[in-house]
């Protein structure tokens, strides 16, 4: 049952100066809260964060992180003050990754259902995609009975649905370095997840939160290419609410997206404001960036 003095919280990603992340920043603790220890208590443990996110430090408000009961907490919750100087993780090389026009490409095929053999032999022409795609069909997030070993299989197996999600993701990794530093990539997967576990809290089908995911994906196109989104998403020939939500933020999609975008800028206010007539109480918007996030780290490890 959810809690009407829940706060609103926002969950942000700490990054390093080499946009490594390496924490969480939990911000709206306190604010109107009657009892910071019980909040904490539900976000760790109800809530499931620290095992959600389990290699990540959580920083709080320092005169938040004075006032709790860390006794009360559960084991192995690291918790740090937002004044504390980030940590710096190692860098790591560039990688390389599969030719974006190759991936606009299947998308294109995807979205205009292409036979299978015409998507393999597009698949066949990048080596590079032929390892990132196996390497991802076979990670944890998707966590398949057996491991996938040809396009057919995949194809087959993830369905045209996930395996469209996959290739969106590679366009992202393409750009970015193994590991946590992937700025673009986690921007556009946690937007991506956001927008969808907001779907599934609102009870909207499985079709919904697929085109969901989509937009949250796509809306950062036009930062990875450098180039007008409505120039970029022409060729995949969207749905018209699809493309009303990515190139006017209208329609339900297009405020779906407004509101993951302000939580990417932490505005308190847009978000409290969007959550209302979404009829998404502050107890589902926190546990669907709960999701959002472990969803993310997932990705940009196994990417």
């Amino acid at each position: 049952m959810s809690s009407p003095t829940f706060p609103l919280l926002l969950l942000k990603p700490v990054a390093d100066d080499h946009d490594h992340w390496m924490g969480v920043h939990i911000r709206g603790l306190g604010s109107g809260d009657s009892d910071v220890n019980a909040t904490v208590q539900k976000l760790f443990g109800e809530f499931g964060l620290a095992e959600a996110i389990p290699k990540l430090v959580f920083r709080l408000p320092t005169e938040v992180l004075e006032s709790l009961d860390l006794t009360a907490l559960p084991e192995g919750v690291r918790l740090e003050s937002d004044a504390t100087p980030v940590a710096q993780a190692p860098e790591r090389p560039q990688s390389s990754g599969p030719a974006s026009a190759v991936l606009l490409k299947l998308l294109g095929q995807l979205t205009s259902d292409a036979e299978t053999r015409d998507i393999e032999a597009t698949l066949k022409r990048d080596p590079q995609l032929s390892v990132q795609l196996l390497r991802l069909v076979n990670s944890v997030a998707f966590s398949p009975t057996s491991r996938i070993g040809s396009f057919a299989q995949a194809i087959n197996l993830l369905g045209r649905r996930q395996l469209q999600r996959w290739l969106q993701l590679l366009m992202f990794a393409n750009q970015n370095t193994p590991g946590y530093g992937k700025p673009l990539l986690a921007r556009a997967a946690l937007r991506a997840a956001l927008i969808e576990n907001i779907c599934k809290a609102r009870g909207n089908n499985r079709d919904v939160q697929d085109t969901a995911f989509i937009v949250g994906m796509f809306s950062l196109l036009d930062t990875l290419f450098g180039k007008p989104l409505t120039t970029i998403i022409a060729p995949l020939k969207l749905a018209d609410d699809v493309n009303a939500a990515l190139l006017q933020h209208d329609g339900p999609l297009g405020d779906l997206l407004k509101l993951v975008v302000a939580a990417e800028a932490h505005d308190a206010e847009k978000i409290a404001a969007a959550l209302v007539p979404l009829k998404i109480s502050t107890e589902d918007w926190c546990k669907a960036q709960i999701g959002a996030l472990q969803w993310t780290i997932q990705i940009t490890q196994d990417a």
